[in-house]
């Protein structure tokens, strides 16, 4: 099994579907070709940018910055720079408040997981989870990761009303799990496949509970990517 998962994570034609289920999930979602006006109501301008498309777009680079990643190639933390810049402006405008805030956070993140990677051998991991030392920093980063999300999105969400505290708490809890993911992936530990695990169910029972079915195809997707990158990143 774990072969068949390494293979998977080097398989082009898995990056091909994941771009696909990116689009068809959009399609039947009824939101590929929404405008901007659509989304934000700003005016007649609005209609002529194909928010949309732009959206699925920048899954397209999520799910390669991803991919590449699990490959040990450092073109996928590249990638993610533009596509932690177009994700705030998007998750900004669906109406997460606390986007202008977390998401500098995961750009300078980005950044230190390029620097990492450039100073690195390619195939190369990090064995600091396997020390004591290790296992603290992982306890106390994972604690501090989500209190520190809970109370940036607490800014930017600012007063909160009833129908706001549940996209906060989800938000919060999945950009703290996100945030640790991020973490280990710029320290080159491979624990950060877990994290993305988990952060995948996390979205895919809320795509469940909103009968969301183009969405669930979409992360049982990227549960199977991440079995594969944990698969990849073995001894």
């Amino acid at each position: 099994m774990v072969k068949v998962f390494r293979n998977l994570a080097t398989s082009k034609t898995m990056d091909l579907l994941g771009i696909a289920i990116i689009f068809l999930s959009a399609f039947l979602s009824g939101y590929l070709f929404e405008s901007l006006n659509d989304v934000t109501h700003w005016g007649h301008w609005a209609i002529f940018i194909p928010f949309g498309l732009i959206s699925a777009f920048d899954a397209c680079m999520s799910i390669m910055s991803t991919r590449l990643v699990g490959r040990f190639s450092n073109l996928g933390n590249w990638i993610g720079v533009p596509e932690i810049m177009l994700g705030c402006a998007i998750d900004y405008l669906l109406g997460n408040h606390g986007a202008i805030l977390t998401y500098p956070i995961s750009f300078i993140i980005q950044i230190w997981a390029i620097r990492t990677w450039t100073s690195s051998d390619k195939f190369k991991k990090s064995d600091f989870m396997n020390t004591k030392k290790g296992q603290i920093v992982f306890v106390l980063l994972s604690l501090l990761s989500l209190a520190f999300s809970f109370g940036i999105n607490y800014i930017g969400y600012g007063s909160l009303n009833s129908s706001d505290s549940v996209l906060y708490v989800l938000t919060s809890f999945v950009f703290g799990i996100s945030l640790i993911a991020n973490i280990m992936n710029a320290m080159k530990i491979s624990t950060q496949w877990k994290f993305w695990l988990l952060y995948d169910f996390i979205q895919l029972a809320k795509a469940i509970s909103q009968f969301n079915f183009a969405n669930v195809g979409k992360y049982i997707y990227y549960i199977l990517m991440a079995l594969a990158g944990n698969a990849y990143w073995k001894d």
